[in-house]
């Protein structure tokens, strides 16, 4: 994976096209096609400006990383993986928050449910 991959699946959690993209890094969309059709490495300077719309940093565009000196933002890595998920996910983020204020037993129905989904489909 890389840079324009990580700001592909960005846009993609924040339902923007490369017009919307193009407006936030200041460029001609038509640069922005070129970046994506991989015709064009002209994104490098507008870097500082789509890590901050998309609230990551440069590095982690460039590299995927994240700074590994500052305290985790998620608990564990279970939530961490589970937040990726939902991030990526659209579906799975509905479904999450639906499940929000769903009474106890309701969502066990719910998920006993998707459970025999699940064994169905294997």
């Amino acid at each position: 994976m890389d840079t324009i991959d990580r700001i592909l699946i960005l846009m993609e959690n924040h339902q923007m096209k490369q017009a919307d993209l193009a407006r936030v890094a200041g460029a001609r969309s038509s640069s922005v096609s070129d970046w994506f059709n991989r015709k064009s490495s002209s994104y490098t300077k507008y870097l500082d400006k789509i890590a901050k719309h998309f609230g990551v940093t440069v590095d982690y565009l460039m590299t995927g990383k994240t700074n590994t000196d500052e305290t985790p933002y998620y608990i564990n890595d279970d939530a961490r993986e589970i937040a990726e998920e939902l991030a990526q996910n659209p579906n799975l983020h509905i479904l999450f928050d639906t499940a929000r204020g769903v009474s106890a037993e309701d969502l066990q129905f719910v998920i006993d449910m998707v459970k025999r989904l699940k064994q169905d489909s294997e």
